[in-house]
């Protein structure tokens, strides 16, 4: 491994990642700016440091700054980085703290399996702050502020999927179902594509309703079809639903229904989906546990 030396407040803050290098972020030694610095461990152990760094008097910003960010000069399939205009950078230069914001990681895996990401250091914050690691796709906040965020990824790359926060947004709508929520099956006829008439085993379901929004929307897993049953009220229509698996992988996608109710076949049994449902007014963000099926 090469080490990447990059002057910062008068100390030394060193990157190492397997052959890399970047160039120097030449902060200017100021006790107004405030630090953040994490460390990522990837899949097959290598390990990445960068740092956030808040001038109090905006003299950076959300864009690129020259002397305030410092590049990823070879570009590896295994890393954690800075997403700044589809660039990688290793350090981040921003203006002043605001907790309403939220920064984008490029995260790039050759390799399947657990991905770390932890806070190392804070330097110069006056107050106590909260610090998160936004996931996209799950719609979650997980906060890392004293314990790492591990996470189990699939050997792809994520540029739009994992940030950093410092608030939980109100409009997390992330729900689960849980193996005791078992009703029974609507008896209303099916009548799109997905639709299965097979009536064999018993269709016993989970529900799940969001009470947050007007959509009264509901969600049903018919247990002897393998299908989820998804509607809406009032004036709303879904319009499209995509499911993953909980690493983000797509199991299925539906578009162009346009309709209050829909049913979607499951091609392959996996416990945890995350639900996006689109309808004519806002996309919903759904985690839902399947039963055991007997």
């Amino acid at each position: 491994m090469r080490k990447a030396t990059l002057l910062l407040l008068l100390t030394f803050c060193n990157f190492i990642f397997a052959s890399n290098t970047t160039t120097t972020s030449n902060i200017d030694s100021d006790s107004s700016i405030q630090i953040i610095r994490l460390n990522y461990t990837a899949p097959n152990s290598a390990s990445r440091e960068l740092l956030l760094a808040f001038t109090s008097d905006n003299a950076a910003t959300d864009g690129v700054d020259y002397g305030y960010d410092a590049t990823v000069s070879s570009p590896f399939n295994n890393d954690l980085n800075w997403l700044i205009e589809d660039n990688r950078y290793v350090i981040q230069g921003v203006g002043a703290f605001d907790n309403n914001k939220q920064y984008l990681f490029g995260l790039y895996n050759e390799f399947s399996g657990e991905a770390t990401i932890e806070i190392t250091s804070l330097e110069d914050f006056d107050t106590d702050i909260d610090i998160y690691i936004y996931d996209a796709l799950l719609n979650t906040y997980t906060s890392v502020k004293d314990t790492a965020y591990t996470v189990t990824l699939d050997a792809e790359n994520y540029t739009d999927r994992f940030y950093i926060a410092f608030n939980q947004s109100e409009e997390n709508t992330t729900d689960e179902t849980t193996d005791d929520d078992n009703t029974t099956a609507d008896e209303d006829s099916n009548t799109d594509e997905d639709s299965d008439d097979a009536t064999s085993e018993e269709d016993t379901t989970d529900s799940t309703e969001d009470t947050n929004t007007d959509l009264g929307l509901k969600i049903k897993y018919l247990k002897g079809l393998n299908q989820l049953k998804i509607s809406v009220k009032n004036n709303n229509t879904i319009s499209s639903v995509i499911v993953y698996n909980n690493k983000g992988a797509v199991l299925k996608t539906k578009q162009n229904i346009n309709a209050k109710k829909t049913n979607i076949r499951l091609n392959r049994r996996n416990k945890r989906l995350i639900l996006h449902i689109t309808t004519n007014t806002k996309t919903i963000i759904k985690q839902i546990v399947l039963p055991r099926r007997d």
